[in-house]
């Protein structure tokens, strides 16, 4: 049974409450009372708790309500079931997204005045259009690991610390690099900082591209990937991969 207050405080009061905090560890770590980017990083980050863990845990939702056997031998295509949440997921996200950016920016002396907001509000579609299908990756291995607690908060500090978020990402070593190029969020982020300075137009709207990329990127790997345990689990005849 959906209930609002049990909405609000999961979707916005919990991850508000992280976003201050990173914010002002931030602050005291730095010396600095200019806290644009990480507001803005970790405002990204709220919807870690929608894209990641909602669309996370799907297969391992349906395991626990005793539904794969149904879902292995049905016609429908199985990233059908990620999608349908998919779609008000990002809504929920967005949401989030923003409510998290105004009320950090309030709360921490933000200066919007000189924010493009079309770009700002394209780049927070196209990061969440990425988030989603990260999310969508990660939500298969529920049919291949019974660890899916472990994959899911792994999964997120991967994102928390390599996205750019709360660690400059030019400070990090060449690996980790290239590991945050193929991370969602790593190039929305990069591009909605430029929104609070000098804006080119050109690199702000190839960190979209790129941004966008790696959703499809990830909705590709998806598909291929649920089409290869499908092929295993009736070959082994099992309901999953494990």
């Amino acid at each position: 049974m959906f209930k609002i207050e049990e909405f609000l405080c999961y979707e916005t009061l919990y991850p508000l409450l992280t976003l201050i905090f990173y914010c002002v560890l931030a602050g005291y770590s730095y010396q600095t009372s200019d806290l644009t980017r990480w507001v803005v990083g970790n405002s990204f980050l709220l919807c870690i708790n929608t894209c990641i863990f909602t669309l996370g845990s799907t297969f391992m939702a349906e395991r626990a309500y005793g539904c794969v056997r149904s879902l292995i031998v049905s016609p429908s295509h199985k990233l059908g079931i990620i999608l349908h949440k998919g779609f008000f997921t990002c809504i929920a996200a967005m949401a989030t997204v923003i409510i998290g950016f105004f009320a950090g920016g309030l709360i921490f002396s933000v200066d919007y005045s000189g924010i493009n907001w079309f770009l700002f509000f394209t780049a927070v579609v196209t990061a969440m259009f990425a988030a989603a299908g990260f999310g969508m990756f990660i939500g298969i291995f529920g049919l291949i690991t019974d660890q899916m607690h472990f994959v899911l908060n792994f999964m997120s500090y991967v994102l928390m610390i390599f996205c750019g978020a709360n660690f400059p990402i030019e400070q990090l070593p060449p690996g980790a690099r290239l590991v945050s190029d193929f991370l969602p969020l790593t190039h929305s982020i990069e591009a909605v900082n430029m929104l609070f300075g000098t804006i080119n137009r050109y690199q702000f709207i190839r960190l979209l591209l790129r941004e966008a990329g790696i959703g499809i990127l990830y909705y590709l790997l998806s598909f291929f990937l649920i089409r290869l345990i499908e092929k295993v689990s009736v070959k082994k005849g099992a309901m999953e991969v494990f």
